[in-house]
């Protein structure tokens, strides 16, 4: 298949499924947000609480609307005590509040020398759920070493200019701990 240049934004036919994604990548507006020193583990929670996400995509005012499309956690270390819950959240305000790690996520475009317009922090603190918060999806993953989890959002988790995707990540007793496998997001025109 011939390269397509860096301007590519939408051609159907031949990326029916991922269009939109692909042309994201060749236009330097997809990024993965992996950690930096490979191996580090995140710990999550051992409860829900609206205010202690595992992980913070924000915006708290932006050009480009960011979409996630996927991402990847991988259980490593010290194993979960129970039933590992995982729920996926957005809100129509940016809902950080304070703390945490911060991850720069990083351009899956070679020549693209764009940064992201959205940051992405780990074990931050969030301000109070509101009216614009929606719980999204939430699963449920047996617990052993080496497991990962890795839905699909199709490209179809989106926030606004000013937003936030939450992701909660708790056991009962002993939190889960992780690996990311990475956060597959796009900015969209």
């Amino acid at each position: 298949m011939p390269e397509l240049p860096l301007n590519y934004v939408f051609e159907p036919l031949r990326f029916w499924d991922r269009a939109k994604a692909y042309g994201s990548c060749a236009g330097g507006r997809r990024f993965a947000v992996a950690h930096q020193t490979p191996g580090t583990t995140i710990t999550g929670q051992t409860s829900f609480v609206a205010t202690t996400p595992t992980f913070l995509i924000r915006q708290a005012s932006a050009e480009h609307r960011v979409v996630l499309s996927n991402f990847a956690l991988c259980q490593a270390g010290t194993a979960a005590g129970d039933l590992i819950h995982i729920l996926v959240a957005i809100d129509t305000s940016d809902r950080y509040s304070s703390g945490g790690t911060l991850i720069t996520p990083q351009a899956t475009a070679a020549p693209s020398s764009l940064a992201a317009g959205f940051t992405f922090r780990y074990n931050p603190t969030a301000s109070s759920a509101g009216g614009g918060t929606r719980y999204l999806y939430e699963w449920t993953q047996a617990v052993y070493s080496g497991g990962i989890f890795n839905p699909d959002m199709h490209d179809g988790v989106l926030i606004g200019f000013t937003g936030s995707i939450l992701v909660y990540t708790w056991a009962a007793t002993t939190a889960p701990t992780w690996v990311i496998g990475g956060f597959d997001v796009m900015e969209d025109e």
